[in-house]
């Protein structure tokens, strides 16, 4: 019994010591293990604090914004916004997938711009996932809350940014567009300021860290950590006004729509400071579509020969040399240059002076005073110091300098004195007039207001005006300023019709420049019109150029139509306190033509003359089954309306009559004309009164010259008064 006591005693001691010993090891293992943790970071291979950071950290990218533009008054002109594209997930490993097709499809139709039938088609693809191209990208946060609100399974978004443009057409090929990188999501200047600032625009992505808890939240009291900070770019204030950019989109529309030309251009700027207020062209685009169809800005890219309005600095050569004498009379009518004749448009003004020779717009007085009073190289000078042939510097892609004359050729040395043999922009004549309206001094045109850095919330750039050189003396400038009030105050000024406004004084100079044709010369009857005009006379607050390549109809008449309405308008929104163009029919006193087809004679003459227009009747039926313009065409009133009442018809009496009015007249009867001239019917090769069906050929001969008008006519009760001309004569080129 002792033995086994004892037995049993040792027994439990040896199995107390392989106990001990075991937790003893286990114990030593463990403490091994976490000093080896604790002194590697690893355990079995694998890097705990990796581990840990991987399951845990939380890595995020901050998109950096593309900065904004604005006009002057901090309305947003571009911007940043999220936009959504739209997908369908077909693939169950995916999550959610489309159950039905057909009823998704319909849905899904009356948010996006594609039929049942298309979304069908796109849904039964053998994809994993299908986009719904154009239709389904850039779609707003309204739309993709409605395609939410349908509750269509397997429909997905993801989210992307877009450029947005409020105001639609609205100085487009200044603001320009981007496009989207849709690998990298980031928005890309293409044209316009979007392009030239683009790396002042564009936003850097920057990175946080964080640590979540196990629901993936951000711990309370942890803090994110910047690893890369983001970077937005800068919001660019522009010089624009709304308001005016408004008043001269709507009136290059209407005259867009009615004169058909191939190009239109304007800028409007403030010739104290060069801030320049709107600008514009023809054709143009919305940049949220981009409907393009010329890229290039023409204020800035496009130089073309501009005709008269160069005049003016011909004029200030000669007045800055003291070679000029205003009240000296010469001989105008044409001038010999180089075996090449250069006409006056009207050659019958005879003896006038050099003063009335500017406002008539005379070329030989040019050619006069670069023969007889400066030089034609030192008149290229002075056209240099103006800023010609050289760029203005605006912040827009493909500027063009133009280009001067050559140096060998003495002929377009001269003929540059009115504008022809010379490539010249817009903008460098906004730049040019600077120097007369502000005592000589050149001010340079400037397109940006301010620059905000919203990163560190500071102003990084402020406004301010920027002189160029002094190419003439104060009273220099003050004297073709004087000059310039004349055109459009003299009873013989080019632009007194045309280009006068209503209730507040005005300078400026017209251009009616030949088209070149290449080798080939000029071409006949083709004509660029422009203007450049100022306002009040006294004190200008506004200059504007504006120009039309080719239109259909009109010329300087239509042309005048932009310069006043803009004009006008946008002295009284500065608080000029003149008499107001309301509205835009004011400025054009234009009136809608009636329908007037398959109307009796009586009838439609009685509807005519209502409107305030003149009835043509052309054969000598009792109905009418052919008229121009067609209905509903707004023309000026007191237009002549051509209504056709046979096939047979008696030639009428065309003297007095405008090209257009002659051009409609063709129109309806088929008569084959040809002109020679521009301006009123002064002869035509067969006499009024013969009857004719059949088309047959005939010769117009046109004038500006409204006395042998009234000669030919000779009836004092219904002559045309100077009052009547309501455009400029053609006074470019040699002819």
């Amino acid at each position: 019994m002792k033995r086994k006591k004892q037995q049993l005693n040792n027994l439990g001691r040896w199995t107390l010591f392989i106990t001990t010993a075991f937790f003893g090891v286990l114990f030593l293992y463990v403490a091994g293990c976490f000093v080896k943790i604790a002194v590697t970071g690893q355990t079995r291979g694998t890097d705990l604090y990796e581990f840990a950071l991987e399951k845990y950290l939380v890595e995020e990218v901050v998109t950096g914004r593309r900065g904004t533009l604005y006009d002057r008054d901090g309305n947003a002109l571009a911007e940043q916004l999220t936009s959504y594209t739209l997908y369908a997930n077909l693939y169950e490993e995916y999550g959610d997938v489309v159950e039905d097709i057909d009823e998704t499809a319909e849905k899904l139709s009356t948010v996006i711009d594609l039929s049942k039938e298309e979304i069908v088609e796109i849904l039964s693809k053998d994809a994993y996932q299908v986009e719904f191209g154009t239709a389904g990208r850039q779609l707003t946060y309204l739309e993709k809350e409605k395609i939410d609100q349908l509750g269509l399974s397997g429909i997905g978004f993801r989210q992307n940014t877009k450029r947005f443009y409020p105001n639609g057409i609205f100085a487009s090929h200044t603001l320009g567009y981007t496009k989207l990188n849709e690998e990298t999501n980031v928005l890309k200047g293409e044209m316009g300021l979007e392009l030239y600032l683009d790396e002042y625009l564009a936003g850097k992505d920057g990175v946080i860290q964080y640590i979540k808890d196990k629901k993936g939240y951000l711990q309370p009291n942890k803090k994110e950590y910047v690893i890369q900070p983001v970077k937005h770019g800068y919001d660019f204030y522009l010089t624009l006004d709304s308001t005016i950019q408004t008043f001269l989109e709507e009136a290059m529309n209407q005259v867009w729509e009615q004169a058909n030309p191939e190009s239109l251009v304007a800028v409007v700027a403030n010739p104290k400071t060069g801030e320049i207020l709107a600008m514009g062209s023809r054709s143009s685009f919305d940049p949220n579509i981009r409907d393009i169809e010329n890229y290039n800005n023409p204020v800035v890219s496009e130089p073309f020969e501009p005709g008269s309005t160069m005049k003016i600095y011909t004029y200030a050569a000669a007045i800055n040399e003291g070679k000029y004498s205003g009240s000296q009379f010469y001989e105008s009518g044409s001038r010999l240059v180089n075996g090449s004749t250069i006409r006056d448009y009207n050659t019958t003004w005879g003896t006038i002076t050099y003063d009335e020779g500017f406002y008539r717009s005379s070329n030989t007085a040019i050619i006069d005073m670069l023969t007889n009073w400066i030089s034609p190289d030192k008149y290229i000078e002075y056209l240099e110091a103006f800023g010609f042939g050289s760029q203005v510097g605006l912040p827009l892609p493909s500027e063009s300098a133009g280009t001067l004359p050559t140096d060998w050729d003495l002929t377009q040395k001269m003929t540059a004195g009115f504008g022809q043999g010379i490539l010249t922009t817009p903008i460098q004549h906004i730049q040019a007039i600077s120097a007369i309206l502000n005592g000589g001094q050149i001010i340079k045109p400037q397109l940006i207001s301010q620059v905000y850095d919203s990163n560190t919330e500071e102003m990084i750039y402020e406004f301010k005006a920027e002189l160029g050189e002094t190419p003439i003396t104060a009273q220099t400038a003050e004297q073709v300023k004087q000059l310039m009030v004349g055109v459009t105050s003299n009873k013989t000024g080019s632009g007194r019709l045309a280009y006068s406004l209503n209730g507040f004084t005005s300078g400026g100079k017209t251009g009616t420049a030949q088209i070149a044709d290449g080798a080939n010369g000029y071409l006949a009857n083709e004509y660029l019109y422009s203007y450049i005009g100022f306002a009040p006379a006294e004190d200008p607050e506004l200059v504007m150029y504006v120009a039309m390549k080719r239109p259909e109809t009109g010329e300087h008449d239509q042309l005048g139509q932009i310069y006043r309405f803009v004009m006008q308008n946008s002295l009284v929104y500065l608080g000029a306190e003149k008499t107001p163009v309301v509205d835009i029919a004011d400025v054009y006193q234009n009136t809608e033509v009636p329908q007037i087809i398959n109307e009796s004679i009586e009838e439609a003459v009685l509807k005519i003359e209502e409107a305030g227009l003149t009835p043509i009747i052309i054969g000598d039926g009792t109905q009418i089954f052919a008229q121009s313009p067609k209905a509903m065409s707004s023309v000026s009133v007191g237009s002549k309306v051509f209504i056709q009442t046979s096939k047979t018809y008696a030639l009428p009496n065309f003297t007095g009559w405008t090209k257009d009015e002659v051009v409609q007249f063709a129109m309806l009867t088929g008569l084959q004309v040809e002109y020679m001239g521009e301006g009123y019917v002064l002869e035509q090769s067969i006499q009024q009164g013969q009857l004719l069906t059949n088309p047959i050929g005939i010769t117009l001969t046109l004038t500006k010259d409204l006395t042998q008008i009234n000669e030919k006519l000779n009836l004092q009760e219904v002559q045309i008064q100077p009052e009547d001309l309501t455009t400029e004569s053609k006074d470019e080129g040699s002819q």
